[in-house]
């Protein structure tokens, strides 16, 4: 196990970049040192501050002690309540002052006319009993409390509470002092380090920026070559590297756009195709079956027997049968509405089709459609894509809810729809030729846009769609 650790932690370290490695080491120093350094000043404060506040409280209450007779004898309670109030004022930890009697009654203090009640309970049940100094927790933070008695007890008791709130705050400026100087001298020490890095580490910088270049497809990137050493002959073999990568784009760039323009041209052929079939299906063949159906309506009328009125009865059933598979197979292969009134309404007469099957509730909300419309590809790629989507949710996927989702915003235009199917691993994509999402993909990517599918068993699908708007004229389309 320990030596795995070891393992993964020296990869990470050499998989670092020079540079990193050298300002890492120089912060990671910097932080280090001013921990340690923080802590061991922060320790010696603490211990300090509690060593000041134990004498400073004790010491205050052999003072106000020594003094308290001075008024008691005399029964000079105002004078007493006076020195307590100076005392307290000259005093700036000094949180309270209280004189007791030798039965516990409080006799004067530094409270005014407002003497906190839990104080004096808390007073009377430890004035005979508390020795030295104790640290006593109250809602205004730890007061160090000591209760002393005046001439043995005979004259009372004398309590003393201190508090730490301005020797804490003087303590955390000195460290808040410590820790920026701390930070201004690793802040030095990081520029030299990226001054030290940038002189050691500067050509192979430069060198792996190019290399990403080339990665990312700029094959354009020229070095020139700062020495005569490996660096420089390594440089110029990635300049010939680079201009080997160039000529080979260029050609794969030609046979993508041959490719591109091809199929272009094979979606286009398919949708007049689809155009051309389907009108011929609604114009000849439903008219024809439209014009048998009426003669039968004339043979019905003419029959001598009810056998006979029964058999063209059923024959007009079929024809009508048929000419709603031939609508239906038209408005399938290309719907005359997305032609004629647009993306919107193509979609709500699909939407309304789905619907009419029974078992599947399609939820759709349009928004920023008013009066415009896409360019005609644009329309026919998103009413495919919604076709393809809502296909696969339902004969595949077992869907019973599905929500279309599209906008018109500034640029673009986003199609989202989701719906709660079976799903299926993502993974699958990468090994099985799923044709249908490939064909939506390749739509989308023809038009310009950007196509993503979420999915993971038992969750549904979602598919995410944003192509270029580019709004055209009304009347021309």
């Amino acid at each position: 196990m320990s030596r795995s650790v070891l393992t993964r932690l020296k990869r990470f370290f050499f998989s670092i970049s020079l540079q990193t490695k050298i300002i890492g080491m120089v912060i990671g120093l910097s932080v280090f040192m001013g921990t340690v350094l923080s802590l061991q000043v922060s320790r010696f404060l603490n211990d300090h501050l509690l060593a000041y506040m134990e004498q400073e409280s004790r010491s205050v209450a052999n003072e106000i002690a020594y003094k308290i007779p001075d008024y008691t004898l005399i029964n000079d309670l105002y004078g007493l309540t006076r020195y307590l109030v100076n005392a307290k004022t000259n005093r700036r930890d000094v949180r309270y002052l209280v004189v007791l009697d030798r039965r516990g009654n409080i006799i004067a203090h530094t409270f005014g006319s407002r003497f906190p009640a839990e104080l004096g309970k808390h007073l009377r049940r430890v004035y005979r009993h508390q020795d030295g100094v104790q640290v006593v927790e109250t809602n205004e933070g730890r007061i160090w409390e000591t209760v002393l008695p005046v001439l043995q007890g005979w004259n009372g008791s004398v309590a003393v509470g201190v508090a730490d709130h301005f020797v804490r705050l003087e303590n955390r400026e000195f460290i808040s002092s410590l820790l920026l100087t701390t930070f201004l001298v690793a802040v030095a020490g990081i520029l030299f380090a990226i001054l030290l890095s940038w002189l050691i580490a500067r050509p192979i910088k430069e060198l792996l920026a190019a290399t990403n270049a080339v990665r990312r497809g700029e094959y354009t990137v020229v070095l020139d070559p700062v020495s005569h050493d490996e660096v420089g002959a390594l440089t110029l073999a990635f300049n010939e590297m680079s201009n080997g990568f160039q000529l080979a784009a260029e050609a794969q760039r030609e046979k993508e756009n041959i490719r591109r323009e091809f199929l272009q041209k094979i979606i286009s052929s398919q949708e007049n195709e689809r155009k051309r079939i389907a009108r011929e299906l609604h114009d000849q063949t439903g008219q024809s079956l439209a014009s048998l159906s009426i003669g039968l309506n004339l043979l019905e009328r003419m029959a001598c027997s009810e056998e006979m009125r029964q058999s063209i009865y059923q024959l007009k059933k079929n024809i009508e049968n048929e000419l709603d598979a031939i609508h239906d197979m038209a408005l399938e292969l290309r719907p005359s509405v997305l032609d004629d009134m647009g993306l919107i309404a193509a979609l709500s007469l699909y939407v309304e089709n789905i619907r009419k099957t029974g078992g599947v509730e399609i939820r759709k909300n349009i928004i920023g459609f008013q009066d415009r419309r896409p360019l005609p590809s644009i329309e026919t790629c998103l009413y495919r894509i919604v076709q393809e989507a809502v296909n696969n949710a339902v004969r595949h996927g077992q869907a019973r809810n599905i929500s279309l989702f599209l906008e018109w915003r500034r640029n673009d235009i986003r199609l989202l729809i989701d719906d709660d199917g079976k799903g299926f691993d993502l993974k699958i994509l990468e090994t099985t030729n799923r044709l249908g999402i490939h064909g939506m993909q390749e739509r989308v990517e023809l038009a310009g846009g950007t196509f993503r599918i979420d999915s993971e068993p038992g969750q549904g699908v979602m598919v995410v769609v944003t192509v270029p708007s580019f709004p055209g004229d009304n009347n021309e389309q």
